[in-house]
């Protein structure tokens, strides 16, 4: 008998009923692992399931939508300034849309071509934004922004639908389901990227839809067409930004660990395969018109371009080792505001990230601690950490949201952690949410 929603170690519960279908909204797995009594779990203090993931989804869209109508385009001083990206970005969509073309990017010296420094990404965000861009313009002069905003909140909550239903199939577990869902919906970064023009958007939701297809193929049997297809959401998230090739050593976690060995090698080849045909365009392209895979690798903007903005970074090294490292905390925890901020704000970040740091590294800890030791999570993390490092060194930005593929995992092992800590979802959310709730009054 064909198994319904089986877990990562081959089991299967005949009772998980991911969604209501007269609702339309995710409902609690019945009979999920281990039975917990009310009292042992006050994870939703007193609501309903329903309640509480209908709160989590409206908190997450509101924030969004504040962004939407209310982030300057252009950097100004505030308490919400400007991500000073997107126009870029925005330039990059525009250009789409009434050039229909892929544009090369050229380096300068000249302060106006700044307008084009997104141009070295890959197209497949803007292509898809640019005819949104369109429309939007078409319904009202200058609609366009918001359109592109609005496709950018639609990744966003696609990507944490993803997450959710990823984790109920890894973890079985309601309550850790629904915390993954407040992390992924709920972290400052994923806030702001997925509220503005940003090919992050796209990247988060392709890297989510990539994990979720992994941990179909592996606890599944043998399916050639679900192998396609995560090779596919693979391939489309290097499509997006070039962070994306982080996760196509991934192909190796798409076997199921009870098939026979012969049918794992098959199973990771032709995911590896189908990814590297996809990308293959892209990287020859690169080839050809940058000398590089990746642009950018042998030509450090922060040594042609723009040498004040190498934020504790410049020519492949660290120079400010302290400025540096605050600027990775600030960008992490509070992004919505300035890059130094109050002396309010970096204790806050600090406080923050230690919180959390410490629920995702005892999640990493159980992970490892499991009978079957399974790296799958934990794997994601440090190859997008390592991609993270890399990128850092020998470019100019220091930027968390360079882990934008990786937050799905975190957002699974940071909610198991904050499960097994007995920390109820709705307090999960309050934090998650912190540095935001405060904002105002630093």
């Amino acid at each position: 008998m064909k198994q319904l929603y089986p877990s990562v170690d081959g089991s299967a519960d005949k009772n998980v009923h991911p969604t209501d279908s007269q609702a339309g909204t995710p409902a609690p797995p019945r009979n999920v692992g281990a039975p917990r009594s009310q009292a042992e779990t006050p994870a939703l203090l007193g609501l309903s399931f329903r309640k509480a993931f209908l709160i989590i989804l409206a908190l997450a869209v509101l924030l969004r939508l504040f962004i939407l109508l209310f982030l300057p385009l252009y950097p100004e001083q505030g308490i919400l300034p400007g991500y000073n990206d997107e126009p870029l970005h925005l330039q990059y969509v525009r250009h789409m849309a009434s050039e229909g073309n892929w544009p090369i990017w050229e380096s300068s010296t000249d302060s106006l071509n700044y307008m084009t420094d997104a141009y070295v990404h890959p197209p497949l965000y803007y292509s898809i934004t640019a005819r949104v861009y369109q429309l939007s313009e078409h319904i009202t002069e200058g609609g366009g922004l918001y359109g592109a905003r609005l496709l950018s909140i639609i990744l966003g909550l696609i990507a944490g639908l993803f997450i959710y239903h990823t984790a109920l199939l890894y973890f079985r577990d309601s309550n850790i389901a629904l915390g993954a869902f407040a992390a992924a919906m709920l972290m400052p970064n994923t806030i702001l990227f997925t509220g503005i023009v940003t090919n992050d958007a796209l990247l988060y939701c392709m890297a989510a839809l990539a994990i979720h297809s992994l941990v179909q193929c592996r606890s599944g049997g043998k399916n050639i067409l679900r192998e396609i297809i995560t090779g596919g959401f693979i391939a489309a998230a290097v499509w997006t930004k070039m962070s994306g090739l982080t996760l196509i050593p991934l192909a190796w976690f798409a076997a199921n660990h009870e098939s026979r060995n012969r049918d794992k090698w098959l199973t990771r080849v032709r995911v590896f395969i189908i990814a590297i045909m996809l990308i293959m365009p892209l990287l020859l392209r690169n080839i050809s018109v940058y000398g590089q895979f990746v642009p950018g690798q042998r030509t450090p903007l922060a040594e042609e371009y723009w040498p004040q903005q190498a934020v504790g970074v410049s020519g492949g090294g660290i120079q400010h080792p302290m400025k540096a490292t605050m600027t990775w905390l600030r960008l992490t925890a509070v992004p919505l505001m300035d890059v130094w901020g109050s002396l309010q704000e970096k204790i806050l970040s600090v406080l923050w990230i230690i919180v959390w740091g410490a629920v995702f590294l005892y999640g990493s800890y159980l992970l490892l601690k499991r009978e079957t030791v399974d790296y799958f999570l934990l794997s994601i993390v440090l190859l997008v950490l390592i991609g993270f490092i890399w990128h850092n060194i020998r470019l100019y930005q220091v930027e968390f949201r360079l882990l934008m593929p990786a937050f799905p995992a975190l957002a699974m092992i940071t909610a198991k952690g904050a499960d097994s800590l007995r920390i109820p979802v709705m307090i999960q959310v309050v934090i998650w949410c912190l540095p935001i709730l405060l904002l105002p009054f630093l």
